[in-house]
């Protein structure tokens, strides 16, 4: 190129400098290849599932699929035989100490068969896990008042759990799990004995948290799947393995060709 071509050419453009990308959340539950065996059997077999944060995945099977026995992994009751969970980029099996510790403060529990304490009042129940922090008086009155009113438990503050109906006594436990602002809920047999329209009402008060502040929620019980939407996350477990894991509709649509899932779901092979 001659002198003067070149100073008539345009200058080129500065190459932009790369802009630092934010760093990408965690799943909020990472489970790898888990095997559990129990007594010598194998109950989990190389388990994979990813649940992102924000996100709401319920869990069914039928009875002795492993359902339960892979919460009590999430929730680091268990260790697995072999593999990885990581609950927010965290590997459970590492932790220890004051970090363990953080990583539970994020963690909402219900377990199946309840765990209400007969001898206190609804908010003295609610009020048990606050008790090892550091709010005062105040603050721990104010959480309970804003447990009580999001899960509609208006009136039994001072009741005793056993003047309760099974419904209300679900969600005295799910406020109680949700009092201290988890970021994940885990919850196994919540809707056990309830009507389907009990159920529904549990799942809306679910999706009001989730819409809320971004809760998400990891569920196990058959009786729930009439109240998940077409496009609502579901899991199958059968006898250890992952069967399916897609929406409802999808699960509706492959159960007619797959004999374990249209026995699930209509009790027929």
């Amino acid at each position: 190129m001659s002198d003067a071509a070149a100073a008539a050419a345009p200058n080129p453009e500065p190459t932009p400098e790369p802009t630092p990308g934010r760093t990408p959340e965690p799943p909020a539950l990472e489970v790898t290849e888990v095997f559990q065996h129990v007594a010598g059997h194998a109950v989990l077999n190389g388990v994979s599932l990813t649940v992102q944060q924000g996100e709401g995945v319920l869990l069914i099977g039928r009875n002795g699929a492993g359902k339960s026995l892979l919460m009590r992994l999430v929730l680091g009751l268990d260790l697995p035989s072999a593999g990885r969970v990581r609950l927010f980029g965290e590997e459970l099996r590492l932790l220890r100490g004051a970090h363990a510790l953080k990583l539970r403060r994020r963690i909402g529990a219900v377990l199946q068969h309840g765990s209400l304490l007969d001898g206190l009042s609804v908010q003295e129940n609610l009020l048990l896990p606050l008790m090892p922090t550091q709010l005062s008086r105040g603050e721990m009155a104010r959480a309970a008042r804003l447990a009580i009113t999001q899960l509609q438990l208006d009136g039994m503050e001072n009741h005793l759990p056993r003047a309760l109906s099974v419904g209300q006594r679900r969600r005295v436990e799910l406020a109680r799990a949700l009092i201290h602002q988890p970021d994940l809920l885990i919850w196994d047999g919540l809707t056990d004995g309830l009507d389907l329209p009990a159920v529904r009402e549990i799942f809306e008060l679910l999706r009001n948290q989730m819409t809320l502040r971004g809760l998400t929620v990891i569920g196990t019980d058959n009786m729930a799947l009439a109240a998940v939407g077409p496009e609502d996350r579901v899991v199958v477990l059968e006898r250890g393995d992952l069967l399916f894991d897609g929406s409802r509709s999808a699960l509706e649509a492959e159960a007619p060709t797959r004999l374990e899932l249209r026995y699930l779901l209509h009790g027929r092979w």
